[in-house]
């Protein structure tokens, strides 16, 4: 039954998705995206209370599958800086060119449905997406680049959005390694002329508060579900973990939905306190679930 409910959500999400890049947020009703799914409207609202509800879900979608293209990439151990910088930016356009509709919808000028949720959620994403690409320049082109890092992503992210808009506007047809390969000539090039120049940056956290945000965490601090699976791979089988084994499974599920339910997180890492062998990990676990806003401080 749950899996049946998250592919009737999901297929739900994909269906407004391509209204709202069509047609608008504003301009689509409740009612049409029923139609699109061949659903009743009431079938709709029993999955999404309200249409905001219903777009706010579409960017967590969005962001779950990019951010969990990054986690894949920072785990794989053997890869070296510009090959992961790579692999980084190939995740964003084979996103992009995965869910056109989401990058259309994104370039519509939708500014009034943006309300206060969705406008922090935004940002917060912003800022995740910002720390991958930061500390991946910055282990490119050391320590002596890191304050200049951050507008170094502010050109890395406006290439990769120019060359996306470009294809879907313009209809030209631009493989995934070429740009990405034409991006990092750019950024390298920009990199090496500021490291021999070494112009004050013009951003600072003075008149970008974020930076500060930004400057101070690492978006190398391990991932929830990385955590989980060395939570379990510590616990040895047997009938003595049985009951942490299986609060592991029941978070771990509950982790990869789209609105994670903070009470089940809260009880399975209560349930995880019981096994002392894990009292290392679960730190780093509350804290990662802490950072994504599912445990409070």
């Amino acid at each position: 039954m749950e899996e049946k409910w998250n592919e009737k959500k999901r297929h739900i999400l994909l269906a407004a998705m391509k209204l709202f890049a069509a047609n608008g947020y504003v301009q689509t009703t409740m009612q049409e995206i029923a139609e699109a799914c061949k659903m009743s409207k009431g079938s709709v609202y029993q999955q999404f209370s309200s249409k905001e509800a219903l777009l706010l879900d579409i960017f967590k979608f969005f962001f779950k599958r990019l951010n969990d293209g990054m986690q894949l990439v920072e785990r794989e151990r053997q890869l070296g800086p510009r090959e992961r910088l790579e692999r980084k930016i190939l995740v964003c356009l084979r996103l992009w060119a995965e869910y056109p509709e989401f990058f259309t919808m994104q370039m519509r000028e939708n500014g009034g449905f943006v309300n206060q949720e969705i406008r922090d959620y935004l940002k917060r994403m912003d800022t995740e997406i910002s720390l991958f690409f930061i500390d991946s320049l910055v282990d490119i082109y050391g320590d002596g680049y890191a304050p200049y890092a951050p507008e170094g992503v502010l050109l890395l992210s406006s290439l990769l959005s120019t060359y996306m808009g470009l294809q879907l506007v313009e209809k030209i047809t631009l493989g995934p390694d070429e740009v990405c390969r034409h991006i990092l000539h750019i950024v390298d090039a920009v990199a090496e002329r500021v490291l021999r120049e070494k112009p004050r940056p013009l951003l600072n956290e003075t008149n970008w508060p974020r930076l500060k945000e930004v400057s101070a965490r690492s978006a190398k601090s391990a991932h929830p579900l990385l955590l989980v699976k060395q939570c379990r791979e510590r616990l040895s089988e047997g009938e003595a973990h049985d009951e942490a084994l299986d609060s592991l499974a029941v978070l771990e599920q509950e982790l990869v939905d789209i609105r994670p339910r903070k009470v089940i997180v809260l009880g399975m890492l209560a349930n995880l306190k019981r096994s002392p062998e894990l009292a290392d990990l679960l730190v780093e676990l509350e804290a990662a679930c802490q950072q994504a806003g599912l445990v409070r401080g």
